[in-house]
C-alpha cells in the first residue's frame, strides 16, 4: 500500500509557531526602520530651510526674517516660513481662506512625515529669540485688524535680530521639530522660556550655570489631540508642546543650529543654557514682552 506524503498537524503548528515568533521579532524591526526613514526625510527638511536661512541672510545684511508680521496689503500675516520660500520654492503656495501667500509652511519641506496630521502646518518651529514677532507695532500703527493683536501690543517693536549677537551658532538651535498643538496651526515658534525647559540653573560662574538643567521641555514632548483636556495642550500663545522639542523618531528629534548643520537629539538631551539661551537675544525678547530676565 503506498503511504501519503504530507506534513503532520504537529509539523504545520510548529512551522506556524515559527512564523509568527519571526513576526512578531521583525514587525517592530520594521517600524522602527521605518521610523528611522522618516527621521532622515526630516533631517533634510531641516538641512534645506537652514540653507535657505543662511541665504535669506546673506542677502539681508545678515538680519533674520521676523517670526510674522502683517503688511498692510496683505490678508493675515506673513511668517518666517514666507520669507525664505524664494530660496526653497517648495510647499504649498496658497492658504485659502486667508490669501495668496506661503502661509503655515505646509507642504513638501514643511511637512514631517510622522506628524499626526498630515495637512498640518507648523511642523517645526524657529527660536523665538531669533525669529522677532512684529504683529503688535505694526497693526497698531496701521490700523490693520488681524489675529495678532492683545495685551502688551504697545511695547511689542518691529525689530529685526543680526547674526553677530550669536556667540557659539554651532550650540544654538535656530529651528526644531515640535509636537502638534491643540489648535491645528499654532506655534510657528519654539518657546525659549526658562521655566519651560529647566528650574533656575543661575548664577553663572566662568561660563557655566551652577544649578542642574531639569529638562522640563521633556512633559512637553507629545502631541495633541484637536480635542485634548491635557493641561499641558494650551492652544495660543503660550508654553504647550506646540512650541516645544518633540523626539517622535524612535526617541530622537532633529534640530537646526545656526550654522547650518541638522542633528539629532534624544528627548530631554536638549541643553536649554548651552543650545538655546542666546545671551542678549534672550534678555531683549523678555524686555520686549515682559515675560521675563537673564541667568547672568
Amino acid at each position: 500500500m503506498m503511504k501519503k506524503e504530507g506534513f503532520t498537524l504537529i509539523e504545520l503548528l510548529v512551522v506556524i509557531a515559527i512564523i509568527a515568533i519571526l513576526a512578531a521579532i521583525l514587525f517592530p524591526v520594521f517600524a522602527q526602520a521605518r521610523e528611522k526613514a522618516r527621521g532622515i526625510t526630516c533631517t533634510s527638511n531641516e538641512k534645506q530651510m537652514g540653507l535657505a536661512i543662511l541665504q535669506y541672510l546673506q542677502d539681508n545684511d545678515e538680519q533674520y526674517p521676523m517670526l510674522q508680521y502683517i503688511p498692510s496689503n496683505a490678508i493675515g500675516a506673513i511668517d518666517w516660513t514666507d520669507a525664505i520660500y524664494p530660496y526653497v520654492k517648495n510647499g504649498d503656495n496658497t492658504n485659502a481662506p486667508t490669501g495668496p501667500v506661503v502661509h503655515n509652511g505646509h507642504g513638501g519641506i514643511w511637512g514631517c512625515p510622522s506628524y499626526p496630521t498630515a495637512s498640518t502646518g507648523y511642523n517645526y518651529g524657529g527660536n523665538w529669540e531669533l525669529f522677532r514677532d512684529g504683529c503688535g507695532t505694526y497693526e497698531a500703527s496701521k490700523g490693520v485688524a488681524g489675529s495678532c493683536t492683545g495685551s502688551g501690543v504697545a511695547t511689542w517693536s518691529l525689530m529685526t535680530i543680526s547674526t553677530a549677537t550669536i556667540d557659539a551658532p554651532a550650540d544654538k538651535i535656530m529651528v526644531v521639530e515640535k509636537g502638534q498643538p491643540a489648535d491645528p496651526f499654532a506655534g510657528i515658534y519654539m518657546d525659549p522660556t526658562e521655566s519651560a525647559w529647566t528650574a533656575n540653573i543661575g548664577p553663572i560662574v566662568n561660563g557655566q550655570p551652577t544649578g542642574p538643567d531639569t529638562h522640563h521641555e521633556i512633559v512637553y514632548d507629545k502631541d495633541c489631540a484637536l480635542n485634548s483636556v491635557d493641561p499641558t495642550c494650551g492652544a495660543g500663545w503660550g508654553v504647550s508642546p506646540g512650541v516645544m522639542p518633540r523626539s517622535r523618531h524612535n526617541g530622537t528629534g532633529n534640530a537646526l543650529y545656526c550654522d547650518g548643520h541638522v542633528k539629532a537629539f534624544h528627548k530631554g538631551g536638549i541643553d536649554w543654557y548651552k543650545n538655546v539661551y542666546i545671551q542678549g537675544d534672550y534678555e531683549s525678547l523678555g524686555t520686549q514682552n515682559g515675560a521675563w530676565t537673564g541667568v547672568n
